[in-house]
């Protein structure tokens, strides 16, 4: 089978939540004998060979960014991938295609794709995302950005209806759009990860050797936030020995700033995918917060599968059923200080490990593309 794949972003490296779903993704699907054509828009990226490993033909188009895609009824991130050679390229042949997110749904309606079958992979229901993002700023105009975007965005999310089916990532995500285009068919397609196995870990770490993470892109304004809500509210009220380690892309100077002014609490920035993985296998506990329940969080996953140590979350972390069984839910300062004390000299067994890993691949997450190809 034939697959024309349509990406917002180049997926390589695949160092964060969207990029992580579509490159493994597209390794599943080559894996499963399927012939994949990835078309691809960057910016400021480079091309990346790496990406012929998951694909039989990579094509890139640049993205037309500025004032001028800003006026437009089309939401930004979609009347900024409108290429013309894309649009060509598709047309050349009949096989399906899948459009990853709302970003990359331009040509989705045009007439020239009639008859076509065309997928449309959801990350997130956008105009609630791009909500909440606004939410989180704090200068007006990025505010004022944002709130456009998403009232753009709703009224653009109609265009789904000239998908044949919608590959939602989460069970809500799917119930809200099977409500919303009850003649589309909606399935949940939970996110496509790096999905290595759950490695014993023998030696238990010395006391003054644990450590409290929390990791993410440290450039996204969510996770400044979540950071900031972290080092105010919950570490003054932690003991001065319980050691917290922040991690992830691209802190800006006052960040950076502020965690060095405090003594039980590490920096460590832009860390390799060694690193990374190295940070997440021995956390004692993954603390994993978030102000705005839309998607899913890959660094829950992530911590779930690869990770050694408890998962710490509050209930807007939960993605669907079945995680509140996995994780330690706490709401509010005082809970989660509670939960994070106890956790803190509480050790995790083996066998509570891999009996997590079994769950969330029953829940799905397990790389299968067998709702794609059918």
């Amino acid at each position: 089978m034939k697959l024309h794949v349509v990406s917002f972003q180049v997926p390589f490296p695949p160092d964060y939540g969207g990029l992580i779903d579509v490159y493994y993704k597209l390794k599943a699907l080559k894996e499963a004998g399927c012939s994949v054509v990835l078309h691809t828009y960057r910016y400021e990226v480079a091309e990346q060979p790496d990406l012929l490993k998951v694909a039989d033909a990579v094509y890139y188009y640049e993205r037309f960014t500025g004032w001028c895609s800003m006026f437009s009824f089309r939401p930004y991130i979609v009347y900024s991938r409108r290429s013309k050679l894309l649009l060509e390229r598709l047309c050349e042949d009949d096989s399906p295609i899948l459009f990853e997110g709302l970003h990359t749904c331009y040509f989705l309606s045009n007439p020239l794709l009639r008859g076509r079958q065309k997928w449309v992979r959801m990350h997130n229901v956008e105009h609630d995302y791009y909500y909440f993002l606004g939410k989180s700023c704090v200068s007006w105009y990025e505010k004022c950005y944002y709130y456009l975007e998403a009232w753009k965005l709703k009224h653009y999310e109609r265009v789904l209806l000239y998908a044949d089916k919608i590959l939602a990532i989460t069970n809500t995500d799917a119930l809200y759009f099977t409500q919303k285009y009850p003649s589309v068919s909606t399935y949940c397609l939970p996110c496509f990860f790096d999905n290595i196995s759950v490695e014993t870990v023998t030696d238990v770490s010395p006391e003054n050797e644990k450590y409290i993470l929390y990791h993410g892109n440290l450039s996204v304004l969510e996770n400044v936030r979540v950071i900031n809500y972290i080092l105010d509210n919950l570490l003054p009220k932690l003991d001065i020995n319980m050691r917290v380690v922040i991690a992830g892309k691209n802190p800006d100077k006052h960040l950076r700033e502020k965690i060095s002014r405090i003594p039980n609490v590490s920096l460590v920035a832009n860390p390799s995918q060694e690193e990374m993985n190295s940070l997440i296998v021995f956390a004692h506990i993954h603390l994993l917060l978030t102000f705005q329940n839309t998607g899913i969080k890959l660094k829950l996953i992530y911590s779930l599968m690869k990770g050694h140590g408890h998962c710490l979350v509050n209930s807007m972390m939960i993605p669907d059923l079945g995680f509140e069984e996995v994780c330690t839910i706490a709401d509010g300062q005082e809970a989660q200080v509670i939960a994070l004390r106890k956790l803190y000299h509480t050790p995790l067994m083996p066998e509570a490990l891999q009996w997590r890993q079994q769950a969330l691949m029953k829940m799905g997450y397990n790389n299968q593309v067998t709702l794609i190809l059918h």
